[in-house]
C-alpha cells in the first residue's frame, strides 16, 4: 500500500515538473523576461525540449531504484519511507539543478543578444479587472477556522476522556507513532496547528484577491482571462486543501479523545483521501492554467514589450519589489504563487502562523 501510494505521487510530481516551462508565461523562460518578438527563439524552444527530456529521463531512473531498493534493502517501514523520500528528493533536485543551468543560458542569451534594448517597455491596464474576480470570498474559510475553534473548546470540555499517552505523529501505515504525556497544551495542540494553517490559507487567498492583475501589453484581453481563470482556481485549490486538512486533523484529533472509536489502521484511507484531494486539485490547477495560457502563435510584430522586471527576481524564483503593493505574485518557474519577500505585510501572513506552528511544535514535545 504504500509503495503504490508513494508511486503516485511521484510520478504525479515529476508529470508536473516536466510541465512546468509550458504552463507559465511564454514570456517568462526559466525565470527570465523574454520580450515578444523573441519568444519563438530556436534556442528556447531546445532549452525546454532538453529540461523536459532530462528530467523524465532522470526520473525514471530514479523511480526505477526507488523500486529495486524498496523491494531488496529495505526491512523496516522507517527504512521504507527514508528510501521512498530520497529518491523523490534527487529527483527534485536534478530538476532544480537544470532549472538554475537553464536560467543562466537565458540570461546570458538575452544579455548578448540585447533583447528589449531598443523596444519601449508599457505596463497594460484595466480597469475593469477586479469586477470581473472570480475568487472564493473569505466567508468560505470561516468554516474550516470554525471547525478549529469549537475542536479545541471541545478537546477541553472532554479532557478527562483522554488517554495519559496523546498520540502527536502517525507514520505512513496510518498508525500512531509516537505519544507525549496529557497536558492541556498537548491535548490542544493538534487543533491549535489546524487553526494556524487554516488562517494562513485564508490569508493567502485574500492577499492573492488584493494582489495586482498584470496583463500582456500585446495580448491583453487573452491575458486578462488568463489571469482571472488563473486566480479563480487558485482560489478553488486553496479552499479543497483547507477542507481536505480541517477533515483529516479532525479525525486524528477525535481519535485522541475516543481511542476505541478508530483503530490505527483505519486511518490509512484518511490519509490517502487527504492526498488524493491535494494533488488531484493541484493537478486540475496545471490542466486549467495550461487551457488559458496565452499563446504567441508567432513572433509580435510590435514596438512595445511588458516592463522587464528582471531586477525583482533573485535567480528568477525569489521576488523582492517594495515598489509592489502585493503580497503574492505567480511563481516565473513552478506551480502556484510566491511571496513578495520586500512586503511586511506577506511576513503576517506567512510569517506569523509559521513561527505559532513551530512554538506549539517545539512545547507540545
Amino acid at each position: 500500500m504504500l509503495l503504490g501510494v508513494f508511486t503516485t505521487i511521484y510520478i504525479m510530481t515529476l508529470a508536473m515538473q516536466m510541465v512546468v516551462p509550458y504552463i507559465v508565461r511564454e514570456t517568462i523562460v526559466f525565470g527570465v523576461t523574454v520580450p515578444d518578438q523573441h519568444i519563438k527563439h530556436l534556442a528556447l524552444a531546445k532549452l525546454k525540449k532538453q529540461y523536459v527530456q532530462l528530467v523524465g529521463g532522470s526520473g525514471i531512473v530514479f523511480l526505477i531504484i526507488m523500486l529495486m531498493c524498496y523491494n531488496r534493502l529495505a526491512s523496516s517501514e522507517s527504512t521504507q519511507s527514508i528510501v521512498l523520500l530520497s529518491c523523490l528528493f534527487s529527483m527534485l533536485t536534478v530538476s532544480m539543478v537544470l532549472y538554475w543551468i537553464n536560467h543562466h543560458k537565458v540570461s546570458t542569451l538575452k544579455r548578448q543578444e540585447q533583447w528589449g534594448v531598443n523596444i519601449k517597455q508599457v505596463r497594460a491596464v484595466d480597469l475593469t479587472a477586479r469586477s470581473r474576480d472570480a475568487m472564493i470570498p473569505w466567508t468560505f474559510f470561516a468554516v474550516p477556522i470554525g471547525i478549529a475553534v469549537f475542536l479545541i473548546i471541545y478537546t477541553l470540555l472532554h479532557y478527562d476522556l483522554m488517554p495519559n499517552d496523546i498520540a502527536v505523529h502517525w507514520g505512513p501505515s496510518g498508525e500512531a507513532d509516537a505519544w507525549r504525556n496529557k497536558t492541556y497544551f498537548t491535548a490542544i495542540s493538534l487543533p491549535l496547528v489546524m487553526l494556524m494553517m487554516q488562517c494562513m490559507m485564508w490569508g493567502i487567498t485574500d492577499s492573492i484577491k488584493r494582489s495586482a492583475i498584470k496583463l500582456a501589453v500585446n495580448r491583453k484581453a487573452e491575458s486578462l482571462e488568463d489571469q482571472l481563470k488563473t486566480r479563480k482556481y487558485m482560489s478553488w485549490q486553496i479552499l479543497l486543501m483547507s477542507y481536505a486538512l480541517t477533515i483529516l486533523l479532525t479525525v486524528l484529533q477525535l481519535s485522541n479523545i475516543y481511542p476505541s472509536m478508530i483503530v490505527g489502521y483505519k486511518l490509512l484511507p484518511v490519509f490517502i483521501l487527504f492526498l488524493a484531494v491535494v494533488l488531484g486539485s493541484l493537478f486540475i490547477y496545471i490542466l486549467k492554467k495550461r487551457k488559458h495560457r496565452v499563446r504567441y502563435e508567432d513572433n509580435v510584430d510590435s514596438q512595445v514589450m511588458d516592463v522587464d522586471e528582471d531586477r525583482y527576481w533573485k535567480g528568477g524564483l525569489i521576488y523582492m519589489n517594495r515598489q509592489d503593493p502585493s503580497v503574492f505574485v505567480e511563481k516565473r518557474f513552478g506551480v502556484g504563487w510566491t511571496m513578495n519577500l520586500a512586503n511586511p505585510r506577506g511576513y503576517i501572513v506567512i510569517g506569523l502562523p509559521f513561527l505559532l506552528l513551530l512554538l506549539i511544535s517545539i512545547f507540545s514535545l
